[in-house]
């Protein structure tokens, strides 16, 4: 099926080094202004629900508009919020791998004062003040 015209077709056919960075950019453009669309919704409906109509819909009527990689990839996008939605993939892997003691490793902050925290010296440079290593936390 041959390519359809939209706005962001141009910008959707953007390769570097053979990455469809152009389809990534203009699919999370067109689904972030679906999700903007969607959260403007007043009714009370599962977000899952939405987002999987909002999906359907995209790859639907979202080529005459956009072009339809721009359309399938932000339809994609929709898709795959959808369903983070239901199943939380990367928490549940992230959990994997803490529980496999690869990954993950928690770095304890020693605190120097009441809501201060110092910088390693890396962050800082190495001709850094003393009053420049230490930051305020909020």
């Amino acid at each position: 099926m041959a390519e359809r015209e939209g706005i962001l077709a141009g910008v959707a056919e953007t390769s570097i080094a053979g990455v469809p960075v152009g389809a990534a950019v203009s699919g999370a453009l067109v689904a972030g202004v679906a999700d903007g669309l969607i959260s403007m919704i007043p009714v009370k409906v599962p977000g899952v629900a939405v987002r999987g109509i909002a999906s359907w819909a995209m790859i639907q009527w979202g080529p005459k508009i956009f072009g339809t990689k721009a359309a399938q990839t932000g339809g994609l996008f929709l898709a795959y919020d959808a369903m983070q939605e239901l199943f939380d993939f990367r928490g549940m892997v992230r959990g994997f791998f803490k529980r496999a003691g690869t990954v993950g490793e928690e770095e304890e902050i020693e605190l120097v004062g009441a809501g201060e925290e110092e910088l390693p010296p890396e962050l800082l440079g190495e001709k850094a003040t003393e009053k420049e290593k230490l930051v305020l936390v909020g």
